[in-house]
């Protein structure tokens, strides 16, 4: 019988979901009922949360969120924001990379990366963050049901940040 080894770490790089980013100007409570209610899940208000349903949406801003998963279309999306100022809904899966991050030892290789208190800041699954990672902008997000963490990122860094992963993880064997 041949022995499983145990990585501390492990890093994959995933096929992108559907991802949506949603901005909506100035909306009401109505706007954010009526699109939560359109998209299966509530948008989060709060910093750094994200909230699961029919799709995961992740808090980006205090007008931003990305929808992660399939969702109703862009447009019916902007419709049903019919107080705010302005809405803009835009696909921009196209132009991003996953890579997950999972493991005993997933935290200690994230902090590696950033200067974000990961126990404060992204403790639980309902937890995400858009900061500086290895000097490039991510999205770390904890989805639920995953030992690890998810970033998001430009298409446009994901070989530097392969290199980088590669160089970190050396030192968890």
């Amino acid at each position: 019988m041949a022995e499983t080894m145990h990585r501390p770490v492990v890093i994959s790089e995933i096929v992108p979901p559907r991802l949506t980013v949603l901005r909506l100007r100035r909306p009401s409570n109505d706007d954010l009922a009526r699109i939560g209610a359109l998209i299966g899940t509530a948008l989060p208000t709060d910093p750094n949360q994200a909230r699961d349903g029919a799709v995961r949406v992740i808090w980006m801003g205090p007008d931003e969120w990305l929808i992660v998963g399939d969702t109703a279309p862009t447009s019916a999306i902007e419709e049903a924001a019919t107080h705010a100022a302005a809405a803009l809904c835009v696909s921009v899966g196209d132009g991003r990379c996953v890579f997950e991050v999972t493991g005993p030892a997933a935290a200690d290789l994230i902090a590696k990366g950033t200067s974000l208190d990961l126990h404060r800041t992204l403790s639980a699954a309902d937890r995400s963050a858009m900061t500086l990672f290895a000097q490039t902008n991510v999205i770390i997000d904890r989805p639920p049901g995953l030992d690890g963490y998810r970033l998001i990122f430009d298409f446009s860094v994901r070989d530097y940040l392969r290199f980088w992963f590669a160089d970190a993880v050396i030192e968890f064997g």
